[in-house]
């Protein structure tokens, strides 16, 4: 109860000195499970009553079931529209600051199923290969043809890739951030057939300027990761009688499925071709077009 009083949205005071905000209780949260084309998936996931805030900021898909052939251009915002997505969970978290300093940090999950507007059907997503070069173009769809005005790329990424060989499918987790918009998403990928891939995007933002040394030496990091390493590590993933097949089978011919152990950044800005897959490096003149 002392904990509900000492850290509140209410902000009467500034906060001085270095900060440690506290987000939602973890070890309470609900357990949600969904079958996406025959496969399971479950995780768990903090709620956070927002009062006076937009409902917006919670999604929870009433739904419990879905095969994912309709997928919305609307669900998920990238280049031309090249890839589409049907949106599955969001929640918005924020950290507070000691004794009615108010809300220092916020963090947040958007799930995700996503695949190219135009599907081709000899890619398989399942193949750790097939799947590194869809994230590739997906990134770039979302992230990477965005630029300043002298042509300089916002976004970088992804960092940090680190290959997660818990699932029975190809997984991944790794970083994208822009020093420009002081925003960093953490992103866990994974295929769940062979034309839909599944994406956590997870974010976390301090409530102060500056570059993100200085913003992590004023308000720590750590809880916000904390929960978003909470929420990947609660994810599980049991494949379909289907799935499964296709999967023995891809291993005839790969027996590892993981993917590779280190991904350097991609060559942004650029765009994608049509398909969504093919990244386009711009010249010059191309990166004033877009900027323009």
């Amino acid at each position: 109860m002392l904990g509900f009083f000492k850290y509140s949205r209410f902000k009467l005071r500034d906060h001085r000195g270095f900060c440690v905000p506290k987000g939602p209780d973890f070890p309470s949260s609900r357990k949600y499970t969904y079958k996406l084309q025959g496969s399971s998936l479950s995780f768990r996931a903090p709620t956070q009553i927002h009062i006076g805030r937009p409902g917006s900021e919670q999604l929870t898909s009433k739904w419990k079931v879905d095969d994912l052939k309709d997928l919305s251009p609307h669900d998920t915002e990238t280049y031309n529209h090249t890839w589409y997505g049907r949106a599955i969970f969001q929640r918005k978290y924020a950290l507070y600051g000691p004794w009615f300093t108010g809300e220092m940090a916020e963090a947040g999950c958007n799930l995700a199923a996503v695949a190219p507007k135009k599907l081709n059907t000899d890619i398989n997503f399942l193949h750790p290969r097939a799947f590194e070069s869809a994230l590739s173009g997906y990134l770039t769809a979302d992230f990477g043809y965005q630029q300043d005005d002298a042509g300089v790329a916002d976004y970088c990424g992804p960092l940090q890739w680190q290959p997660i060989k818990r699932l029975p499918v190809p997984a991944v987790r790794f970083m994208v951030k822009s020093e420009d918009w002081s925003h960093r998403a953490i992103l866990y990928c994974f295929p769940i057939s062979k034309n839909r891939i599944l994406i956590f995007n997870f974010y976390f933002d301090q409530r102060i300027s500056g570059n993100f040394a200085e913003m992590d030496a004023a308000i720590s990091p750590k809880p916000a990761m904390e929960l978003i390493d909470n929420i990947i590590n609660s994810v599980e993933f049991v494949p379909s009688p289907e799935l499964e097949k296709n999967l023995a089978e891809l291993r005839t011919s790969c027996p590892n499925l993981a993917v590779s152990d280190t991904f350097p950044p991609l060559k942004w800005p650029a765009t994608v071709d049509k398909t969504g897959l093919n990244i386009v490096e711009l010249r010059s003149k191309q990166r004033k077009a877009l900027a323009s």
